[in-house]
């Protein structure tokens, strides 16, 4: 189809002024578009929660007051820094993209199980966790995507407890 489209550009006209003309106005317009199909997102960046625009847990939220990103190909690292009963908490966790198993630290001494993915033509990573706190059983899915500019993360808590269902809206920093 191609060929074709700059076969009819140079055949169009009697004047090679022109015929170049439109040439280079068709490869303009094929790189333009390779371009735009070819858009990649990346969520790396320093993240700060915005609260207005969130949808937090009524009584208290999971949400990090701000987030650290580095995305790579195959890797998704963060750095959460997060408030609770007046303390500054950070936390370091690393994922790799294919879907294996990695382990974090998790709440108290545990230690958590995730498998990340990152889906091309969704533009998302969804990340799902399961861990253990104080003997209770929970699973938290966290899928990440990019809206106007800003990061979203839809995060759903599961446990013996309930659920807990947010989305945390991050701009950033």
């Amino acid at each position: 189809m191609r060929q074709g489209f700059f076969l009819y550009l140079v055949s169009n006209t009697k004047e090679p002024f022109v015929n170049m003309k439109n040439i280079i106005l068709g490869l303009a317009l094929v790189l333009l578009s390779s371009t735009l199909i070819a858009q990649k997102v990346n969520f790396s960046g320093e993240w700060k929660l915005n609260e207005d625009k969130s949808e937090l847990g009524y009584e208290f939220s999971l949400a990090p007051g701000t987030m650290t990103l580095e995305h790579t190909r195959k890797t998704f690292d963060q750095i959460n820094v997060s408030e609770w009963d007046g303390q500054e908490i950070e936390s370091k966790l690393h994922f790799t993209l294919n879907g294996e198993v990695c382990e974090n630290p998790g709440f108290e001494d545990s230690v958590t199980k995730s498998t990340a993915v990152f889906d091309k033509k969704a533009k998302t990573i969804k990340i799902v966790t399961e861990g253990t706190v104080q003997g209770m059983s929970y699973t938290l899915t966290q899928v990440y995507s990019m809206k106007e500019g800003n990061l979203i993360v839809e995060s759903e808590a599961t446990s013996d407890m309930g659920e807990i269902e947010e989305t945390f809206v991050f701009d950033k920093q």
